[in-house]
């Protein structure tokens, strides 16, 4: 509908286009990956495993105030993460560090270092704190806690394997 030559949207249309429209730009930097497990040789310590895939090109490109999903593939869901700090270490290495986009008082929920193709680091959120490592792009990531429950890591061979050296 127009009148005196401006456009008159009706609302529906106008909520439609608002739903339409992203609200905010993030960078996906890991997915769930079945590729990973085939992979990595050495499973980790932890019980709670799953394994994903890291976009290290994109992690090498973080600055602050970037807006990334990190994806918790034990909850099936991904987190907004807003970036707070990065820094170069000794070695060139990259700390990475964010607070969950929706939280006021920016507790560090991220902590991530890319150490050449390695990442490694700890997520925390309401529902539990993560440990992720990779070698390269594909790596895990594994439940600390959820909740009140800590995950034990497993337990060491009682029977001590027998090493035969050579002569």
């Amino acid at each position: 509908m127009r009148t005196a030559g401006h456009d008159i949207m009706s609302p529906q249309s106008q909520l439609d286009a608002l739903l339409e429209t992203p609200r905010e730009n993030y960078l996906v930097i890991n997915k769930a990956s079945s590729n990973a497990k085939k992979a990595l040789i050495k499973n980790h310590q932890y019980i709670s495993q799953a394994y994903v895939e890291f976009d290290i090109r994109r992690i090498k490109q973080l600055k602050k105030h970037d807006i990334v999903a990190f994806y918790v593939p034990q909850l099936q869901r991904s987190y907004i993460i807003s970036v707070s700090g990065v820094r170069k270490e000794k070695l060139g290495n990259l700390v990475v560090l964010g607070h969950l986009h929706e939280d006021k008082s920016q507790r560090t929920a991220l902590e991530l270092r890319l150490s050449g193709l390695s990442v490694s680091g700890r997520f925390k959120s309401l529902n539990g704190e993560y440990l992720f490592r990779s070698h390269a792009q594909y790596g895990w990531i594994a439940s600390e806690f959820e909740g009140h429950r800590r995950y034990l890591k497993y337990p060491e061979n009682e029977k001590k394997l027998e090493v035969i050296a050579r002569k």
